[in-house]
This record gives structure tokens, sequence and C-alpha cells, in this order.
């Protein structure tokens, strides 16, 4: 038995030690645990992150305040009502058709427009006009889930003068009225209350009991459903035949990508342990010109695996790749420049092969995750939405979104280019150091 025990303690010594085995047991379960917990629970780090919609408020309607103001005190939605054009230093509203292009062009993923008619004195409905691009689309349902919630639990005092209008139109004016009448004769008489508090609550809004607070709507939203008009109008995608695999397949292809090219770069351990580098650093090759040609190899099998993985999609799911192929060749060209300098960072910091491993996995599901490669960036904390931005991943992501989505020129894509290149540049010259200083082989 004390033989066990020495066997039973030396494998945890053993396991301790085993940094790679450590992470991939511990450290990176939690990490995604924390991640998951704040996307679809919401706690562990403060609520799930606000999302931006324009609010253009056309209506000089007392209700159209009323909704204003609830909007803007939503939990899960921002309103974006200005913006600062450029060369200027004074913000101005947004207007319908401004709203519109920022939808079209990715800047926002929704408007939503009360117009001039959205409640006039002979209105037998409240009218909306919502624009939008469901790039992602379980974030398109939730934003249009709470915003009807919001709108339609909110404005309970408005239901008995949309009721008399809806019945001037089928029954006729004079039928109402005397419908009205009977109905408050009828009351007072049996409750003893005041007929003409009746008729007002029954045939005027109250503006000021708009504003006030309702402790239990729950009974009139069904209703409320039948009397609010949306004008839906999806501005962007309406073309695109499989829209759920055109949002996914960037985010899918860029993990994988650092997988395989971390997989790749790592085998300057393989080399180093079979002795191909010593012999080859005997010869006239130097350090960086060992790291160069694993580079552009690296670099030429990733972009490789990334065309081969869109056309793929392409032939079996009818992705359409080719309408905007010039702007994804060089998305994909400068995503897998970055992958591969991500993966020379992990070959250039780590000791053996199974510590790259470890490391590069770690890395890989925590940039992944918070990157949007698994669900959209917008189901997370605020805080979680600022840190995906450190990641390649995203822009990459989103690159790919905007292009395969929207058919974006260049000049839509700029700046995430920019982004990956000096993500390129930044850990290709640590990586570069490293290695010429000989700390690596």
């Amino acid at each position: 038995m004390k033989n066990i025990y020495h066997l039973i303690v030396k494998d945890i010594v053993r396991f301790f030690n085993d940094k790679p085995a450590f992470i991939l047991t511990f450290i990176v379960p939690m990490l995604l645990i924390v991640i998951f917990g704040n996307v679809f629970s919401g706690k562990g780090g403060g609520p799930r992150g606000k999302t931006d919609i324009i609010l253009v408020n056309n209506s000089t309607s007392i209700v159209a305040d009323l909704i204003e103001s609830k909007l803007d005190t939503s939990k899960s939605l921002r309103m974006i009502k200005k913006y600062l054009p450029e060369n200027s230093n004074d913000s101005v509203f947004i207007d319908e058709e401004l709203a519109k292009e920022f939808v079209r062009t990715g800047k926002i993923m929704a408007a939503i427009v009360m117009p001039k008619d959205f409640f006039l004195d002979t209105s037998s409905a409240l009218k909306f006009k919502f624009y939008y691009d469901p790039k992602n689309e379980i974030e398109s349902a939730i934003v249009q889930g709470a915003m009807q919630q919001t709108i339609m639990t909110q404005i309970p005092k408005v239901m008995p003068i949309i009721m008399k209008r809806k019945a001037i139109n089928y029954i006729g004016g004079d039928s109402t009225a005397r419908f009205y009448r009977d109905m408050s004769r009828t009351v007072t008489k049996y409750f003893g209350v005041d007929s003409d508090s009746i008729m007002q609550n029954l045939t005027k809004v109250d503006s000021s009991s708009l504003f006030s607070s309702s402790s239990d709507t729950s009974a009139e939203v069904n209703f409320m459903g039948n009397i609010i008009q949306f004008e839906n109008e999806q501005l962007v995608g309406k073309e695109i035949t499989n829209p759920g695999l055109t949002r996914s397949v960037g985010g899918w292809a860029i993990m994988f990508l650092l997988f395989s090219i971390t997989g790749a770069a790592s085998s300057l351990f393989e080399e180093k342990q079979e002795g191909t580098l010593k012999r080859l650093l005997c010869m006239t090759v130097s350090r960086a010109d060992i790291l160069w040609s694993k580079y552009i190899y690296s670099t030429m099998l990733g972009v490789i695996q990334l065309l081969v993985l869109f056309v793929f999609s392409w032939a079996f799911f009818d992705i359409d790749i080719f309408s905007n192929f010039f702007n994804l060749m060089i998305i994909i060209i400068v995503s897998a420049m970055a992958a591969v300098s991500f993966a020379m960072l992990i070959t250039s910091t780590t000791k053996t092969a199974s510590q790259a491993n470890g490391v590069s996995t770690l890395l890989i599901l925590v940039m992944s995750a918070l990157g949007g490669s698994w669900f959209p960036i917008q189901f997370m904390p605020e805080w979680m939405q600022t840190g995906s931005k450190a990641t390649m991943t995203y822009w990459s992501v989103e690159a790919f979104l905007s292009v395969l989505w929207r058919n974006a020129p260049l000049s839509s894509v700029y700046t995430n280019i920019v982004v990956l290149l000096v993500f390129t540049v930044l850990l290709n010259t640590y990586s570069l150091v490293r290695f010429r200083n000989g700390r690596v082989f």
C-alpha cells in the first residue's frame, strides 16, 4: 500500500508540473464557463451589453414621447438619436434616410422610426417603421422582442381611445357614441361612479397618466399586439440564399485556421528534436531564414485552407463568395498572415511542443469565444465586448461578415485590415527578436 501511495503522489506531481495538461484540465474550462455564464445568464460580471439601435421620432404625439422615454430606459437597448458628422464639432439628429443608410452600411443593426402619422387624431393604431440588418439572426429577434415588449407594456392608457376609433371605423360614429353613453349610464347606475369621469376615461388620452407607472399590464399585451402596426423592412441580406451559414462560416473558418496554423508552426519543435535545425544552422542558413521560410509556408497553407473552406461552402451550401471575391481574398490573405504571426508567437515563447499545444488551445478557444466565432459579441457584458476588440478573431470575423453579408467595399473593411496588419507586424517582430537571440533554438 505504501508503494501505491508513493506512485499516486508521483503522478500528482507530474500532473502539476505538466503545464499544458493543467491548463487544459482547469484553466480552459473555467475561462469558457466565465464567458458562457456571462452570455447566457448575465451573472458573474454584470448585465449583458446593450444593443445600439437608432430611434427617429418624427411625431408630435404625446404617446410618441412616452414610448421614446420608455425606450430610453430599456435594459437591453441603447437608443442612438444623434451622430457627429465628419469635420464637425456639433452632433446632429439622425433622420429616417440617414438611419436607413447606417443600417445598410453596417454601422448599426436596426432603426425604429415613429413617423409623422404615428398617432393622429383619427388614428386607430400606432404606426412604426422598423429597418433592420439581420446579420445576427438571434440578436435581431431579441432586439425586436425587447422593443415590442417595451412598447406594448407601457401604453395601456391609449387603448380606450383606439378602441373608440376602431369602433367608429366598423359601426360608425353615432352608434359608437350611443354605446359609450349607455355604458357610462349603466356603470353610474349600478356602481355609483360619475358618468363624466367614465366618458373621459373612455374617450380621451390622459397625458399625465400615460407617464405614470402601471402595476399590471399582462392582460393588455395581447390586445396591444392588434393595435400596433410595425412596418418591417429588411435592408440587407434579402437576396442571400443561405443566411445562417453566411453569418457563421467566417467565424468557424478562422478558428480552425488558428488551430491548423499553430500546429504547422510548432513543427519547429519536431525539427529541433530530430536534429534538423542543428544541421540547418551549421550551414549558411540563419535563424531569421528559418523563421521566414516557416512563416511564408504557413501563410500559404492558411490562405489555401480558408479558400478551400469557402469554396466548399459555396459548392455544398450555395454561399455567395464570387460576387465580392476580390475583397474576400484580401481578407483571407490578411487573416492568414495574422494567424501565422500568432502561431509564431506561441512557438517563440514556449519550450516544447506540448507547451505550445496547451497554450495555443487556451488562447484560441478564448479568442474564438470572445471574438464572435461562436455567437454574436452583443450577447456579452459590455466589458467583454470591449475585450473582444483585443483579439484578432474579432476583426477577421467582422470583416468576413461584412464582405459576405453585405458585399461591403474595401473601404468598409479598411479598419479591419489595418488592425490585422498591426497584429501581424507586432507579433512577428517580437518572434523574430526571440529567434535571432537564440532563445528558442
